[in-house]
């Protein structure tokens, strides 16, 4: 069967079938024609939409939002080393010009 079909031919098959998935057709049933139901949005996109929050949800969020803010600049201002981390901070002057990459006068 396949002695008497050019290359071509089987190529051009199945670029044409290839085709018709790639658009997203259908072969079979309808000719490729797509249905639409009806006319407009069924479903409401919620990701385009503010949430409606409820007043317990605002306040919530308000005190745990104040809470944070206070309690960062507390922690600054009464455990800074914990905050920072208990390493000893390097004294500048007792760094060499080798260390600073300074050249000597000489």
């Amino acid at each position: 069967m396949w002695a008497d079909v050019s290359a071509l031919t089987v190529l051009a098959s199945f670029i044409h079938i290839g085709g018709h998935f790639f658009r997203g057709s259908s072969l079979a049933a309808g000719g490729g024609r797509v249905s639409h139901a009806g006319g407009g949005v069924h479903i409401e996109l919620w990701y385009t939409q503010f949430p409606q929050l409820t007043r317990s949800q605002v306040t919530l969020a308000e005190f745990l939002t104040a809470t944070m803010w206070f309690w960062i600049p507390w922690y600054f201002w009464h455990d800074l080393e914990a905050a920072l981390g208990h390493l000893p901070y390097p004294d500048p002057f007792q760094w060499t010009g080798e260390e600073l990459d300074i050249l000597s006068d000489d």
